[in-house]
């Protein structure tokens, strides 16, 4: 069994189009894919984005800190402004933007997104889908040591852990758990977006790779 698995598409909807259509072309779209969060935040189509996830059943999504800070932009106006005006004025920007624009059936949504979803397709591999590192509010990177990859294993308790927030596209293994972060659909910077496909089979340890469309 392959799945397709991708992350921060950040309200860029030609790249998230461009992934999909790569998933739907290798008929990756048969199965679940996986969605790690960050859905709205600097590009120009959050509404239209969450619209495309939402329209395609067969995607799961859990909440990215962008998703969840747009949605509750209104209450929180006050503290984003305090904290990031100044310091990262980009990012407060994105934030009251996207909060301006979305609908109110797109705010619920991305408000009740879970944090972190653990499943298991069938017979095959157990996954945990997170935005994050298992547990805590860390992005995990190729920067992350080995040392650190096998504590987060213990607590995942998984055969796969798909995270995504730092853009930084890996696939690693550590503590008996595969590590998999498909990089960034949509705020990788004049690059090209990436998603990975994983590969499940019955009596083999997962692999992925990273892709391009």
């Amino acid at each position: 069994m392959q799945i397709a698995a991708f992350s921060d598409v950040h309200g860029n909807l030609s790249a998230l189009t461009a992934v999909w259509r790569a998933i739907e072309r290798d008929r990756l779209d048969i199965h679940p894919v996986f969605n790690a969060g960050d859905n709205v935040g600097y590009g120009d189509s959050p509404e239209q984005c969450v619209q495309f996830l939402r329209q395609r059943p067969n995607i799961v999504n859990v909440r990215g800190n962008y998703d969840k800070n747009v949605a509750v932009f209104p209450e929180r106006e006050e503290d984003y402004r305090r904290r990031w005006r100044r310091k990262r004025p980009e990012k407060y920007e994105a934030l009251r933007d996207d909060s301006a624009v979305i609908s109110a059936s797109t705010r619920a949504w991305l408000r009740d997104l879970p944090k972190e979803l653990t499943l298991k397709l069938g017979c095959a591999a157990s996954i945990l889908l997170t935005h994050y590192a298992p547990g805590v509010k860390e992005g995990l990177g190729p920067w992350t040591p080995d040392e650190r990859l096998v504590e987060l294993a213990k607590s995942a308790r998984t055969d796969i852990v798909i995270c995504g927030h730092t853009h930084m596209a890996f696939v690693r293994r550590a503590g008996g758990v595969l590590f998999v972060n498909p990089g960034t659909v949509g705020r990788n910077w004049n690059r090209k977006p990436t998603y990975a496909v994983l590969t499940l089979e019955d009596g083999r340890p997962p692999a992925a790779e990273i892709c391009t469309p």
